[in-house]
């Protein structure tokens, strides 16, 4: 877990696919660790994500860079990133 109130990307991701189309924006104004953007990128949708507290903000960014490089790399899951120790 990143964050207390973690949502698992398996579950919002089959909800981004299915109210929003390919390349749309989803919009997280609580980001937390970023589970809304990484389910939003690994579904093909761009994402802003808001975070006001900047441990979070910053295992958010962590792991997006994370599941960025993973994906690249031909691996889409997130299940193994670890955020450094706050």
């Amino acid at each position: 877990r990143h964050h207390p109130t973690e949502k698992p990307v398996t579950s919002l991701q089959p909800l981004i696919e299915s109210f929003t189309h390919p390349n749309a924006i989803v919009l997280d104004p609580f980001a937390g660790s970023g589970s809304t953007c990484v389910a939003a990128l690994q579904s093909g949708r761009r994402y802003i994500g808001i975070e006001l507290l900047e441990q979070y903000h910053r295992a958010g960014q962590q792991r997006l860079a994370a599941v960025q490089r993973a994906m690249q790399q031909g691996a889409a899951n997130d299940d193994w990133f670890m955020p450094e120790a706050a």
